[in-house]
């Protein structure tokens, strides 16, 4: 009985920044904080040198709520700056709130307020619909309890991240001790062309597959990161569907899968006993025996090959990599006993992986 449930206005005002025009720019004054800044998509800030309303700047520590293109909650860290429109400066003039629990509990409302929006891409709040969000408000020192056990339990996942990253360097340099620098390669591995590497080159399903709420992978490019697929945000189609679609690919364990619009090159192996179909932002390679899959994982995530596949993109709006451009890729032959080191090595690597993935909801496709 102690916890109330209120409504998002009722906790705090939030102050809609200001609409600065480009002619309000310039070179010196203080730091204009947009979206990008803080999501960290920017190059560099804009400035503002004048006089505005105290309501409309901003100094280090005031929690900041994008609410518009992408919905987000920030702790500002830096210089006084002013505030640009489509982000909300929270002032906790109305209720008697912890700021961290605030700014977990906000987290958690706009992480459903976009996921609840799902398919229609969640492009702003109005103020009105944010308002009336729901607020769970415990007594203060149960808010700062909660908030002490989120803190701790976001500083392990910060830690489990930076050694999973860790042990993704150390496979990387594993990979150039053994192969060499592929640019250069001095080693003088056979070179030749996917097209010739491979039984098939292929991508996922063209016509708009029927979708449903469980039952068998439908992957598309989002799913495809390196070394791992993501099956938080995956959707699903039913037995009669995959026969459909599978009369024209069925995956196997081993084939490789590459992102191939959007954000594209990123690619994992297929692992045992994962039964799936794709969609056509999804290619599928099947390489010849004499190329491990481990070892294609990494040829195709190295700097030669990124290269290569960054140079064929198509450039338009949105980025793609077809069939015939993967064709041409150019990869490595070295023998097959050193692929197969290689991947005993990754394997070995990625049991420890495993626990910190585990804690971290990535799944490991080995």
């Amino acid at each position: 009985g102690n916890v109330m449930i209120i409504k998002l206005g009722e906790v705090a005002s939030f102050v809609n920044g200001y609409a600065f025009k480009p002619s309000d720019w310039s070179d010196n004054g203080m730091p204009i904080i947009r979206i990008q800044d803080l999501t960290g998509n920017s190059y560099k800030m804009n400035r503002y040198n004048g006089d505005i309303e105290q309501k409309y700047k901003v100094q280090d520590g005031d929690v900041l709520i994008s609410w518009s293109a992408s919905l987000g909650v920030y702790v500002w860290h830096g210089e006084n700056a002013v505030l640009n429109q489509h982000i909300f400066k929270v002032v906790f003039d109305k209720t008697d709130v912890s700021k961290d629990y605030f700014v977990y509990q906000i987290e958690y409302r706009l992480g459903n307020a976009a996921s609840e929006a799902h398919g229609a891409t969640m492009k702003h709040l109005t103020k009105s619909v944010f308002n009336a969000l729901p607020f769970y408000l415990p007594k203060k020192e149960e808010q700062e309890k909660i908030a002490k056990v989120l803190n701790k339990i976001t500083e392990l996942t910060n830690k489990t991240r930076k050694q999973a990253k860790l042990l993704d360097d150390i496979i990387k340099s594993r990979f150039i001790e053994m192969f060499g620098d592929m640019k250069l390669n001095k080693r003088g591995w056979k070179l030749k062309s996917f097209e010739e590497l491979t039984y098939l080159i292929t991508d996922g399903e063209h016509a708009t597959p029927k979708r449903t709420d469980k039952g068998i992978y439908l992957l598309s490019a989002r799913n495809i990161l390196n070394h791992s697929l993501q099956l938080k945000d995956v959707d699903y189609i039913n037995e009669k569907e995959y026969d459909r679609i599978a009369k024209r690919i069925i995956p196997q364990e081993g084939d490789i899968l590459i992102s191939c619009s959007g954000t594209v090159g990123r690619c994992c192996s297929v692992p045992s006993g994962f039964h799936f179909q794709m969609v056509r932002s999804v290619a599928l390679i099947r390489f010849k025996e004499y190329i491990n899959p481990i070892f294609a994982e990494y040829m195709i995530t190295s700097d030669y090959l990124q290269e290569q596949i960054n140079s064929s993109k198509t450039v338009s709006s949105q980025a793609n990599l077809f069939q015939g451009k993967i064709r041409t890729l150019k990869g490595f032959v070295p023998p097959i006993e050193m692929q197969n080191e290689f991947s005993v090595f990754v394997h070995k690597i990625d049991k420890s992986k495993l626990e910190i993935h585990n804690f971290t909801g990535v799944y490991r496709t080995s």
